[in-house]
Protein backbone atom coordinates (compact mmCIF):
# COMPACT_ATOMS: atom_id res chain seq x y z
CA UNK A 1 0.00 0.00 0.00
CA UNK A 2 1.52 3.22 -1.33
CA UNK A 3 1.08 6.18 1.09
CA UNK A 4 1.96 10.17 0.26
CA UNK A 5 1.35 13.58 2.32
CA UNK A 6 -1.77 15.34 1.09
CA UNK A 7 -0.15 17.16 -1.67
CA UNK A 8 -1.79 20.62 -1.76
CA UNK A 9 -0.89 20.62 2.46
CA UNK A 10 2.20 19.66 1.31
CA UNK A 11 2.72 22.83 -1.26
CA UNK A 12 1.23 25.33 1.64
CA UNK A 13 3.97 24.29 3.35
CA UNK A 14 6.77 24.39 1.24
CA UNK A 15 5.04 27.70 -0.76
CA UNK A 16 2.86 29.25 0.98
CA UNK A 17 2.71 32.14 -1.03
CA UNK A 18 2.87 31.12 -4.53
CA UNK A 19 0.24 31.66 -6.32
CA UNK A 20 -2.09 28.29 -6.72
CA UNK A 21 -4.98 29.28 -8.48
CA UNK A 22 -6.59 32.34 -10.56
CA UNK A 23 -10.01 32.81 -11.20
CA UNK A 24 -10.71 36.02 -12.86
CA UNK A 25 -9.87 38.72 -10.10
CA UNK A 26 -9.56 36.38 -7.38
CA UNK A 27 -6.31 35.06 -6.66
CA UNK A 28 -5.68 31.96 -4.33
CA UNK A 29 -1.94 31.17 -2.73
CA UNK A 30 -1.56 27.45 -2.28
CA UNK A 31 -1.80 28.40 1.46
CA UNK A 32 -5.36 30.34 1.12
CA UNK A 33 -6.07 27.50 -0.60
CA UNK A 34 -5.24 24.98 1.68
CA UNK A 35 -7.05 26.94 4.31
CA UNK A 36 -10.51 26.85 2.22
CA UNK A 37 -10.11 23.35 1.25
CA UNK A 38 -9.20 22.31 5.03
CA UNK A 39 -12.42 23.93 6.48
CA UNK A 40 -14.30 22.53 3.78
CA UNK A 41 -13.20 19.18 4.99
CA UNK A 42 -14.21 19.83 8.95
CA UNK A 43 -17.32 20.90 7.30
CA UNK A 44 -18.04 17.86 5.64
CA UNK A 45 -16.80 15.47 8.55
CA UNK A 46 -19.66 17.16 10.88
CA UNK A 47 -22.15 16.83 8.15
CA UNK A 48 -21.05 12.87 8.60
CA UNK A 49 -19.28 12.36 5.27
CA UNK A 50 -16.69 9.09 5.93
CA UNK A 51 -13.83 8.17 4.03
CA UNK A 52 -14.97 6.10 0.86
CA UNK A 53 -18.71 7.97 0.79
CA UNK A 54 -19.00 9.21 -2.75
CA UNK A 55 -20.28 13.07 -2.43
CA UNK A 56 -21.30 14.25 -6.20
CA UNK A 57 -21.26 17.44 -7.29
CA UNK A 58 -23.35 19.55 -9.40
CA UNK A 59 -21.31 22.40 -9.63
CA UNK A 60 -19.56 25.70 -12.61
CA UNK A 61 -16.32 26.31 -13.00
CA UNK A 62 -15.39 28.53 -9.96
CA UNK A 63 -13.17 28.79 -7.12
CA UNK A 64 -15.35 26.90 -4.57
CA UNK A 65 -15.15 24.16 -7.20
CA UNK A 66 -11.64 23.57 -6.68
CA UNK A 67 -12.01 23.77 -2.59
CA UNK A 68 -14.53 21.37 -2.24
CA UNK A 69 -12.83 19.13 -5.02
CA UNK A 70 -8.96 19.55 -2.57
CA UNK A 71 -11.44 19.05 0.99
CA UNK A 72 -12.96 15.48 -0.43
CA UNK A 73 -9.58 14.47 -1.44
CA UNK A 74 -8.20 15.41 2.07
CA UNK A 75 -11.01 13.08 4.00
CA UNK A 76 -10.75 10.33 1.56
CA UNK A 77 -14.08 10.88 0.25
CA UNK A 78 -14.83 9.68 -3.38
CA UNK A 79 -15.56 12.28 -6.24
CA UNK A 80 -18.58 12.23 -8.18
CA UNK A 81 -18.12 15.33 -10.55
CA UNK A 82 -21.76 15.61 -12.57
CA UNK A 83 -22.00 17.20 -16.13
CA UNK A 84 -23.87 20.05 -16.06
CA UNK A 85 -24.90 20.22 -19.37
CA UNK A 86 -26.90 16.98 -18.57
CA UNK A 87 -30.22 16.77 -18.68
CA UNK A 88 -32.67 14.93 -15.68
CA UNK A 89 -33.23 11.66 -18.00
CA UNK A 90 -29.01 11.99 -18.76
CA UNK A 91 -28.20 12.71 -14.85
CA UNK A 92 -30.56 9.80 -13.09
CA UNK A 93 -28.81 7.16 -14.06
CA UNK A 94 -24.91 8.35 -13.05
CA UNK A 95 -27.06 9.25 -9.86
CA UNK A 96 -28.74 5.31 -9.43
CA UNK A 97 -25.09 3.85 -10.26
CA UNK A 98 -23.34 6.12 -7.57
CA UNK A 99 -25.66 6.37 -5.08
CA UNK A 100 -23.90 9.68 -3.68
CA UNK A 101 -24.15 10.18 0.47
CA UNK A 102 -24.79 13.46 -0.91
CA UNK A 103 -25.05 16.30 -3.43
CA UNK A 104 -23.41 19.27 -3.66
CA UNK A 105 -25.04 21.87 -6.21
CA UNK A 106 -24.42 25.85 -7.05
CA UNK A 107 -27.85 25.90 -7.42
CA UNK A 108 -30.60 22.99 -6.62
CA UNK A 109 -32.63 21.47 -9.04
CA UNK A 110 -35.64 20.20 -9.20
CA UNK A 111 -35.66 17.01 -11.33
CA UNK A 112 -33.01 15.86 -8.55
CA UNK A 113 -33.99 12.56 -6.79
CA UNK A 114 -35.41 13.56 -3.19
CA UNK A 115 -33.92 10.33 -2.21
CA UNK A 116 -29.81 11.88 -2.12
CA UNK A 117 -29.41 15.07 0.45
CA UNK A 118 -28.59 17.66 -1.08
CA UNK A 119 -26.78 21.43 -0.18
CA UNK A 120 -25.68 24.11 -1.76
CA UNK A 121 -21.96 25.01 -1.81
CA UNK A 122 -22.36 28.60 -0.35
CA UNK A 123 -24.19 27.22 2.42
CA UNK A 124 -21.24 24.49 3.12
CA UNK A 125 -18.92 27.34 3.00
CA UNK A 126 -20.94 29.80 5.73
CA UNK A 127 -21.45 26.81 8.25
CA UNK A 128 -18.13 27.15 11.15
CA UNK A 129 -16.88 23.10 11.26
CA UNK A 130 -16.07 21.73 15.19
CA UNK A 131 -12.30 21.21 13.75
CA UNK A 132 -10.21 21.47 10.49
CA UNK A 133 -8.62 19.29 8.78
CA UNK A 134 -5.24 20.13 7.65
CA UNK A 135 -3.64 17.39 6.55
CA UNK A 136 -4.20 13.75 5.82
CA UNK A 137 -2.51 10.92 4.40
CA UNK A 138 -3.52 9.65 0.61
CA UNK A 139 -3.72 6.23 -0.36
CA UNK A 140 -2.88 5.58 -3.88
CA UNK A 141 -4.83 2.27 -3.77
CA UNK A 142 -8.07 3.56 -2.89
CA UNK A 143 -10.86 4.81 -4.85
CA UNK A 144 -10.67 8.94 -5.47
CA UNK A 145 -13.03 9.53 -8.09
CA UNK A 146 -16.22 7.95 -10.46
CA UNK A 147 -15.67 10.27 -13.81
CA UNK A 148 -18.91 9.16 -16.05
CA UNK A 149 -17.78 8.75 -19.47
CA UNK A 150 -19.50 11.26 -21.71
CA UNK A 151 -21.68 8.36 -23.24
CA UNK A 152 -20.77 8.59 -27.07
CA UNK A 153 -22.33 5.56 -27.78
CA UNK A 154 -25.02 5.31 -24.92
CA UNK A 155 -25.10 5.04 -21.21
CA UNK A 156 -22.12 6.22 -19.42
CA UNK A 157 -20.10 3.96 -17.06
CA UNK A 158 -18.46 5.53 -13.96
CA UNK A 159 -14.65 5.24 -14.34
CA UNK A 160 -13.52 4.33 -10.97
CA UNK A 161 -10.09 6.33 -10.77
CA UNK A 162 -7.49 6.49 -7.86
CA UNK A 163 -5.12 8.63 -6.48
CA UNK A 164 -2.13 6.65 -7.74
CA UNK A 165 -3.78 7.18 -10.99
CA UNK A 166 -3.82 10.83 -10.36
CA UNK A 167 -0.04 10.72 -9.19
CA UNK A 168 1.16 8.66 -11.94
CA UNK A 169 -0.84 11.03 -14.42
CA UNK A 170 1.08 14.11 -13.20
CA UNK A 171 4.25 12.56 -13.01
CA UNK A 172 4.63 10.81 -16.60
CA UNK A 173 3.42 13.96 -18.17
CA UNK A 174 5.64 16.15 -15.95
CA UNK A 175 9.00 13.66 -17.59
CA UNK A 176 7.12 14.08 -20.71
CA UNK A 177 6.59 17.26 -21.18
CA UNK A 178 9.10 18.80 -18.80
CA UNK A 179 6.42 20.59 -17.01
CA UNK A 180 7.91 22.87 -14.07
CA UNK A 181 6.30 24.59 -11.14
CA UNK A 182 7.34 28.08 -12.87
CA UNK A 183 4.36 27.01 -15.31
CA UNK A 184 1.28 29.04 -15.69
CA UNK A 185 -1.53 26.55 -17.12
CA UNK A 186 -4.89 28.09 -18.29
CA UNK A 187 -7.37 25.37 -17.73
CA UNK A 188 -10.62 25.85 -19.79
CA UNK A 189 -11.70 22.30 -19.91
CA UNK A 190 -14.60 21.55 -18.26
CA UNK A 191 -13.78 20.28 -14.50
CA UNK A 192 -16.08 17.16 -14.51
CA UNK A 193 -14.38 15.98 -17.88
CA UNK A 194 -10.99 14.05 -16.65
CA UNK A 195 -9.13 16.72 -18.71
CA UNK A 196 -9.44 19.40 -16.65
CA UNK A 197 -10.13 18.01 -13.21
CA UNK A 198 -6.67 16.17 -13.63
CA UNK A 199 -4.88 19.78 -14.51
CA UNK A 200 -6.20 20.90 -10.50
CA UNK A 201 -3.98 17.61 -9.33
CA UNK A 202 -1.48 18.16 -11.17
CA UNK A 203 -1.00 21.73 -10.06
CA UNK A 204 -0.56 20.80 -6.28
CA UNK A 205 1.79 17.72 -7.50
CA UNK A 206 3.52 19.78 -9.26
CA UNK A 207 3.40 23.22 -7.55
CA UNK A 208 2.23 24.95 -10.91
CA UNK A 209 -0.58 27.69 -11.08
CA UNK A 210 -4.08 27.05 -12.57
CA UNK A 211 -6.02 29.93 -14.35
CA UNK A 212 -9.01 28.69 -14.44
CA UNK A 213 -11.58 30.12 -17.39
CA UNK A 214 -14.99 28.71 -17.17
CA UNK A 215 -16.27 29.59 -20.66
CA UNK A 216 -14.89 29.57 -24.07
CA UNK A 217 -14.71 32.65 -25.91
CA UNK A 218 -12.00 32.82 -27.74
CA UNK A 219 -11.28 37.01 -27.79
CA UNK A 220 -11.28 36.03 -23.58
CA UNK A 221 -8.84 33.17 -24.09
CA UNK A 222 -6.40 34.79 -26.33
CA UNK A 223 -6.27 37.95 -23.58
CA UNK A 224 -6.15 35.30 -20.78
CA UNK A 225 -3.12 33.67 -22.56
CA UNK A 226 -1.82 37.09 -23.27
CA UNK A 227 -1.93 38.96 -19.96
CA UNK A 228 -1.33 36.02 -17.71
CA UNK A 229 2.03 34.92 -19.52
CA UNK A 230 0.30 31.61 -19.92
CA UNK A 231 2.60 28.77 -20.69
CA UNK A 232 0.40 25.64 -21.05
CA UNK A 233 -2.88 24.82 -22.41
CA UNK A 234 -5.57 21.84 -22.97
CA UNK A 235 -7.36 22.27 -26.21
CA UNK A 236 -10.05 20.37 -27.92
CA UNK A 237 -9.63 20.79 -31.92
CA UNK A 238 -13.05 23.24 -31.96
CA UNK A 239 -10.97 25.37 -29.79
CA UNK A 240 -8.31 25.83 -31.51
CA UNK A 241 -9.92 26.31 -34.50
CA UNK A 242 -11.65 29.23 -33.04
CA UNK A 243 -8.82 30.69 -31.33
CA UNK A 244 -7.38 30.37 -35.28
CA UNK A 245 -9.79 32.38 -36.46
CA UNK A 246 -8.45 35.83 -34.50
CA UNK A 247 -5.91 38.06 -36.71
CA UNK A 248 -2.94 37.52 -33.76
CA UNK A 249 -0.68 35.61 -33.71
CA UNK A 250 0.30 33.25 -30.09
CA UNK A 251 2.14 34.92 -27.09
CA UNK A 252 5.56 34.12 -26.48
CA UNK A 253 5.23 33.00 -23.64
CA UNK A 254 3.07 30.05 -24.53
CA UNK A 255 5.32 26.72 -24.67
CA UNK A 256 2.71 24.01 -25.19
CA UNK A 257 -0.94 23.80 -26.36
CA UNK A 258 -1.83 19.94 -25.57
CA UNK A 259 -4.63 19.63 -28.10
CA UNK A 260 -7.07 16.16 -27.40
CA UNK A 261 -10.40 14.95 -26.58
CA UNK A 262 -10.70 14.17 -30.92
CA UNK A 263 -8.62 13.52 -32.92
CA UNK A 264 -6.98 16.49 -34.68
CA UNK A 265 -6.12 17.12 -38.73
CA UNK A 266 -2.43 18.00 -39.86
CA UNK A 267 -3.38 21.04 -41.28
CA UNK A 268 -5.06 22.20 -38.42
CA UNK A 269 -1.58 21.47 -36.22
CA UNK A 270 0.20 22.97 -39.13
CA UNK A 271 -1.63 26.33 -39.59
CA UNK A 272 -1.62 26.74 -35.44
CA UNK A 273 2.32 26.38 -35.76
CA UNK A 274 2.75 28.97 -38.49
CA UNK A 275 0.78 31.60 -35.94
CA UNK A 276 3.27 30.68 -33.36
CA UNK A 277 1.30 28.30 -31.66
CA UNK A 278 3.47 25.40 -29.84
CA UNK A 279 0.63 22.40 -30.87
CA UNK A 280 1.28 19.11 -29.87
CA UNK A 281 -1.12 16.30 -30.10
CA UNK A 282 -2.30 14.08 -26.94
CA UNK A 283 -3.72 10.46 -26.35
CA UNK A 284 -5.49 9.73 -23.66
CA UNK A 285 -8.71 8.35 -22.13
CA UNK A 286 -11.03 9.04 -19.14
CA UNK A 287 -9.80 5.46 -18.59
CA UNK A 288 -6.44 6.29 -18.34
CA UNK A 289 -6.70 9.18 -16.70
CA UNK A 290 -6.39 11.54 -19.66
CA UNK A 291 -3.46 11.57 -21.65
CA UNK A 292 -0.78 8.54 -22.00
CA UNK A 293 1.15 10.11 -24.82
CA UNK A 294 2.11 12.93 -25.72
CA UNK A 295 3.59 14.59 -29.23
CA UNK A 296 6.52 16.20 -29.72
CA UNK A 297 8.02 19.62 -31.48
CA UNK A 298 7.57 18.19 -35.65
CA UNK A 299 5.22 15.49 -35.10
CA UNK A 300 1.74 16.22 -37.30
CA UNK A 301 0.40 12.48 -36.82
CA UNK A 302 2.38 10.79 -34.92
CA UNK A 303 1.74 10.97 -30.95
CA UNK A 304 5.67 10.17 -29.81
CA UNK A 305 6.27 7.55 -27.17
CA UNK A 306 3.88 6.86 -24.37
CA UNK A 307 4.09 8.65 -21.05
CA UNK A 308 6.36 6.87 -18.70
CA UNK A 309 5.74 4.68 -16.80
CA UNK A 310 2.81 3.56 -19.58
CA UNK A 311 2.98 0.64 -21.58
CA UNK A 312 1.11 0.06 -25.25
CA UNK A 313 0.89 -2.99 -27.02
CA UNK A 314 -0.84 -3.37 -30.54
CA UNK A 315 -3.38 -6.47 -30.93
CA UNK A 316 -5.29 -8.12 -33.46
CA UNK A 317 -6.82 -11.53 -33.80
CA UNK A 318 -5.65 -12.55 -30.11
CA UNK A 319 -1.98 -11.95 -31.47
CA UNK A 320 0.80 -8.78 -31.00
CA UNK A 321 1.34 -7.19 -33.89
CA UNK A 322 4.31 -5.74 -35.55
CA UNK A 323 5.56 -2.55 -35.84
CA UNK A 324 4.07 -0.49 -38.18
CA UNK A 325 1.12 -3.21 -38.47
CA UNK A 326 -2.55 -1.68 -37.57
CA UNK A 327 -4.55 -3.45 -34.64
CA UNK A 328 -6.62 -2.32 -31.01
CA UNK A 329 -4.60 -0.09 -28.68
CA UNK A 330 -3.88 -1.52 -25.50
CA UNK A 331 -2.63 0.06 -22.71
CA UNK A 332 -1.09 -0.95 -19.44
CA UNK A 333 0.61 0.86 -16.55
CA UNK A 334 -0.38 3.05 -13.22
CA UNK A 335 -2.69 5.26 -14.17
CA UNK A 336 -5.02 2.77 -15.93
CA UNK A 337 -8.41 2.86 -13.80
CA UNK A 338 -9.63 -0.01 -11.40
CA UNK A 339 -12.88 -0.94 -13.63
CA UNK A 340 -16.13 0.57 -13.81
CA UNK A 341 -18.31 0.69 -10.92
CA UNK A 342 -20.61 -1.54 -10.26
CA UNK A 343 -20.74 -2.67 -13.79
CA UNK A 344 -18.43 -6.32 -14.05
CA UNK A 345 -20.22 -6.93 -17.23
CA UNK A 346 -18.00 -3.56 -19.00
CA UNK A 347 -15.12 -4.04 -16.67
CA UNK A 348 -14.51 -7.54 -17.88
CA UNK A 349 -14.95 -6.64 -21.25
CA UNK A 350 -12.44 -3.98 -21.29
CA UNK A 351 -9.87 -5.31 -19.17
CA UNK A 352 -7.61 -8.39 -19.98
CA UNK A 353 -5.35 -8.94 -16.91
CA UNK A 354 -3.07 -5.42 -16.54
CA UNK A 355 -4.18 -4.48 -20.28
CA UNK A 356 -7.00 -1.53 -20.97
CA UNK A 357 -8.49 -2.91 -24.25
CA UNK A 358 -8.75 0.93 -25.80
CA UNK A 359 -11.38 0.41 -28.64
CA UNK A 360 -9.63 2.64 -30.74
CA UNK A 361 -7.29 1.37 -33.92
CA UNK A 362 -4.06 2.17 -34.17
CA UNK A 363 -0.22 1.31 -34.69
CA UNK A 364 2.92 1.96 -33.26
CA UNK A 365 5.86 2.76 -35.86
CA UNK A 366 9.31 1.32 -36.02
CA UNK A 367 10.74 4.19 -33.53
CA UNK A 368 8.01 3.07 -31.43
CA UNK A 369 5.77 6.43 -31.92
CA UNK A 370 1.62 5.50 -31.41
CA UNK A 371 -0.45 6.87 -34.57
CA UNK A 372 -4.29 6.65 -33.80
CA UNK A 373 -6.60 5.76 -36.75
CA UNK A 374 -10.08 5.95 -34.84
CA UNK A 375 -12.51 3.99 -32.82
CA UNK A 376 -13.02 0.30 -33.85
CA UNK A 377 -17.15 0.45 -33.48
CA UNK A 378 -16.71 3.54 -35.72
CA UNK A 379 -15.60 1.80 -38.64
CA UNK A 380 -17.64 1.35 -41.85
CA UNK A 381 -17.46 -1.49 -43.55
CA UNK A 382 -18.84 -0.59 -47.06
CA UNK A 383 -18.32 -3.77 -49.54
CA UNK A 384 -15.88 -5.41 -47.23
CA UNK A 385 -13.72 -2.41 -47.14
CA UNK A 386 -12.93 -0.49 -44.25
CA UNK A 387 -13.43 3.03 -43.89
CA UNK A 388 -12.38 4.91 -40.99
CA UNK A 389 -14.81 8.03 -40.46
CA UNK A 390 -11.34 10.46 -39.06
CA UNK A 391 -9.68 9.68 -41.93
CA UNK A 392 -12.56 10.94 -44.44
CA UNK A 393 -13.46 13.81 -42.21
CA UNK A 394 -9.59 14.81 -42.06
CA UNK A 395 -9.87 15.78 -46.15
CA UNK A 396 -13.12 17.46 -46.21
CA UNK A 397 -12.36 19.42 -43.48
CA UNK A 398 -9.26 21.32 -46.05
CA UNK A 399 -12.27 22.12 -48.54
CA UNK A 400 -12.27 26.28 -46.94
CA UNK A 401 -16.20 26.21 -47.65
CA UNK A 402 -16.38 23.39 -44.99
CA UNK A 403 -15.99 24.43 -41.20
CA UNK A 404 -17.09 21.03 -39.77
CA UNK A 405 -17.91 17.38 -40.87
CA UNK A 406 -18.94 14.18 -39.48
CA UNK A 407 -18.60 11.15 -41.15
CA UNK A 408 -20.64 7.87 -40.59
CA UNK A 409 -22.26 5.08 -42.04
CA UNK A 410 -25.74 4.48 -43.31
CA UNK A 411 -27.29 0.87 -43.72
CA UNK A 412 -27.00 -0.46 -47.23
CA UNK A 413 -29.05 -3.35 -48.95
CA UNK A 414 -26.13 -3.48 -52.23
CA UNK A 415 -22.87 -2.42 -50.46
CA UNK A 416 -23.98 -3.57 -45.93
CA UNK A 417 -23.17 0.13 -45.22
CA UNK A 418 -23.43 3.29 -47.44
CA UNK A 419 -20.66 5.87 -46.59
CA UNK A 420 -22.65 9.41 -45.24
CA UNK A 421 -21.35 12.57 -44.28
CA UNK A 422 -22.79 15.86 -41.90
CA UNK A 423 -21.37 19.23 -43.14
CA UNK A 424 -21.70 22.31 -41.62
CA UNK A 425 -20.50 25.09 -44.82
CA UNK A 426 -19.71 28.70 -44.26
CA UNK A 427 -19.91 29.29 -48.04
CA UNK A 428 -21.81 27.76 -51.11
CA UNK A 429 -20.06 24.35 -52.30
CA UNK A 430 -21.47 21.90 -54.57
CA UNK A 431 -21.71 18.53 -54.33
CA UNK A 432 -19.90 17.75 -57.42
CA UNK A 433 -16.66 20.09 -55.99
CA UNK A 434 -16.38 17.98 -52.71
CA UNK A 435 -16.98 14.84 -54.81
CA UNK A 436 -13.43 16.27 -57.08
CA UNK A 437 -11.72 17.12 -54.27
CA UNK A 438 -11.74 14.07 -52.52
CA UNK A 439 -11.66 11.58 -55.66
CA UNK A 440 -7.60 12.79 -55.66
CA UNK A 441 -7.37 12.32 -52.10
CA UNK A 442 -9.40 9.01 -51.33
CA UNK A 443 -10.53 5.65 -52.59
CA UNK A 444 -13.52 5.72 -54.37
CA UNK A 445 -14.87 3.42 -51.54
CA UNK A 446 -14.05 6.16 -48.73
CA UNK A 447 -15.95 9.06 -50.67
CA UNK A 448 -19.37 9.96 -48.87
CA UNK A 449 -22.36 9.06 -51.39
CA UNK A 450 -24.93 10.85 -49.06
CA UNK A 451 -24.52 14.02 -47.56
CA UNK A 452 -26.34 16.59 -45.07
CA UNK A 453 -26.08 20.11 -44.17
CA UNK A 454 -26.52 20.72 -40.62
CA UNK A 455 -26.34 24.19 -37.95
CA UNK A 456 -23.48 22.24 -35.71
CA UNK A 457 -22.10 18.48 -35.85
CA UNK A 458 -22.70 17.29 -32.29
CA UNK A 459 -20.30 16.87 -29.97
CA UNK A 460 -19.43 16.01 -26.30
CA UNK A 461 -17.56 18.24 -23.55
CA UNK A 462 -14.29 16.61 -24.94
CA UNK A 463 -14.97 17.96 -28.37
CA UNK A 464 -15.80 13.86 -29.55
CA UNK A 465 -18.23 13.39 -32.17
CA UNK A 466 -21.18 11.48 -30.85
CA UNK A 467 -21.71 9.73 -33.26
CA UNK A 468 -24.89 7.48 -31.88
CA UNK A 469 -27.33 10.78 -32.74
CA UNK A 470 -25.78 10.77 -36.08
CA UNK A 471 -28.40 8.71 -37.71
CA UNK A 472 -31.07 9.86 -36.03
CA UNK A 473 -29.65 13.45 -36.95
CA UNK A 474 -29.63 11.56 -40.80
CA UNK A 475 -33.67 10.39 -40.56
CA UNK A 476 -34.72 13.91 -39.59
CA UNK A 477 -32.98 15.96 -41.99
CA UNK A 478 -33.54 16.52 -45.85
CA UNK A 479 -30.99 14.91 -47.80
CA UNK A 480 -28.99 17.32 -49.32
CA UNK A 481 -29.19 17.34 -53.57
CA UNK A 482 -27.86 20.05 -55.72
CA UNK A 483 -29.91 22.14 -57.48
CA UNK A 484 -29.42 22.90 -61.33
Amino acid sequence: MTMTPDWLHHQAELHPHQLALATGEDHWSFAKLDDEAARLAGALIDRGILPGDRVAYHLQAHAGHVTLVHALTRIGAVLVPLNTRLTENELSPILDNAEPSLLIHDQRRPDWPSSIPHLSLDALKREIPSRVIDQAVLNFNEAHALVYTSGTTGTPKGVELTLGNQWWSAIGFALNASTLSSDRWLNVMPLFHVGGLTILFRSVILGSTVFLEPRFDPQTIYNRLQVERITLVSLVPTMLSRLLHLPQNAPSTLRLVLLGGAPAAPHLIEQARQRGYPVVPTYGMTETCSQIATGEGGEEIALGHPNLPTRIKIMRNGAECPREQPGEIWISGPTIAKGYWRNAEATKKAFEGDWLKSGDWGSLGQDGYLKVVGRIKDIIIRGGENVFPGEVEEQMRLIPAIRDAAVFGLDDKEWGQRVAAALVCDEPISLSEIAEFLSKRLAAYKIPSVYFRIEAVPRNPGGKILRNRLPQLAATTPRWVDVP
